[in-house]
């Protein structure tokens, strides 16, 4: 166990992921991390991205996690997300038609009568949607 990590992966509704692995690589706000045994203490914000590890198996796997905190203390890794989704979990088909459908209002979307914080918040609502379904894609590949 000295040269594993334990990795647990939980959502407010439900856990995702308890597994052993070799090594963790997750989605930091300000770029990527990744966790090999005996890191340091860490405690981090999460941003939409891929998180993928490695298991004991060799084989690299990996979840889509949208928004959370991970904790890193010994060899424990937690992920603490709102969201994680599995590559079998994912629509793909569905996450191809959120990405046409957000980039179309992103380059299309006329102005409207609404604030300038309304359309801003409207903005990074549709960039949101679009990050979230271009990973959903990049997850379900690994399959």
């Amino acid at each position: 166990m000295a040269n594993q990590l334990s990795l647990e992966v939980v959502t407010p509704h439900r856990t995702v992921l308890v597994e052993d692995v070799d090594s963790v690589t997750l989605p930091g706000i300000e770029g990527e991390l990744c966790i090999l045994p005996e890191h340091i203490p860490l405690l981090t914000t999460l941003d939409t991205g891929i998180m993928s590890y490695k298991s004991s198996s060799g084989k690299t796997l990996a979840i889509a996690v949208h928004w959370g905190y991970a904790q890193v203390e010994g060899n424990i890794v937690r992920v603490l997300a709102e969201l994680a989704e599995t590559a079998d979990e994912i629509d793909i088909e569905r996450a191809q038609d959120a990405e046409k459908k957000a980039k179309d209002i992103l380059l299309t979307g006329a102005p409207t009568t609404s604030s300038w914080e309304e359309e801003e918040s409207r903005q990074n609502k549709y960039e949101s949607k679009l990050k979230r379904s271009i990973v959903r894609q990049k997850v379900a590949q690994f399959l």
